[in-house]
């Protein structure tokens, strides 16, 4: 399965990179929201884990930008703020999970599952 990750922190977006690797995704990395547009444009992703705090756009923005135009995409949006804000917005959405940052894999694979995806773990 293909995953989108969009994440401006070089540090953060790789052990982000190799956690989805080990829960079975196949991810590819975006630095702003501008790349994420690409990149889900080119990949067509069925799961997107998006960083609040990005340089160009507001990341949940962008995860309702990418939502609009794929009904089915999962979503994870990260934050390292208070995400009682963020889980009020998405509450209604239940293919998106809010991840408090920063986050382990267990907290990601939590997420992922929680969003109905069932991936071996690869080791």
């Amino acid at each position: 399965m293909r995953a989108l990750l969009v994440e401006d922190e070089a540090l953060v977006a790789m052990i982000a990179e190799e956690a989805l690797t080990s829960l079975g995704f196949e991810p590819t990395s975006a630095r702003n929201a501008a790349e994420a547009m690409n990149e889900f444009n080119r990949r067509e992703p069925s799961l997107a884990v998006i960083d609040v705090g990005l340089p160009d756009a507001k990341g949940d923005e962008l995860a309702m930008r990418l939502r609009a135009l794929s009904p089915d995409l999962s979503i994870v949006v990260a934050s390292g703020y208070d995400e009682g804000e963020l889980k009020a917005k998405f509450a209604s959405d239940p293919k998106v999970a809010v991840l408090p940052k920063p986050y382990t894999e267990d907290d990601l694979a939590r997420a992922t599952e929680a969003l109905g995806f069932r991936l071996p773990r690869v080791s």
